[in-house]
């Protein structure tokens, strides 16, 4: 069993059968009262970048079953910070091409109205 670095950060909802295009999407719900918003801000709490990549990452590696860690973060993009105070069910989109020991991993996390990040890279089989 795969246990997740961000263990009570996030609870994932549900996610669609991984299709024949390789695809899938994850709901997660953000625990706001997680300690690692009382750092980042106490004030405003702001999801963390890293901790968003380290969910794409752990999402991922139990659909497919493998550990995974992360070898190129090709084109990442923040586009809007998650307060999870305003909007704690996000969504998470997965186009994956699983080659060889490597994962090429596009994913797009949005929330009703907004997408939050967009993130390519590929992601190695331990």
């Amino acid at each position: 069993m795969i246990k997740p670095l961000l263990e009570s950060f996030y609870t994932e909802i549900n996610s669609t059968a991984l299709s024949v295009e390789n695809t899938f999407t994850a709901t997660v719900e953000l625990n706001p009262e997680h300690k690692i918003y009382k750092g980042h801000f106490p004030e405003i709490p702001v999801a963390p970048g890293v901790t968003l990549i380290q969910m794409v990452q752990e999402i991922l590696a139990k659909k497919i079953n493998q550990s995974l860690v992360l070898k190129e973060g090709n084109n990442i993009k923040f586009l809007a910070m998650i307060n999870p105070l305003k909007e704690n069910n996000i969504t998470i989109s997965y186009t994956i091409l699983q080659k060889d020991n490597e994962v090429d991993v596009t994913a797009n996390i949005a929330g009703k109205e907004i997408i939050y990040v967009k993130f390519k890279g590929k992601f190695g089989l331990k």
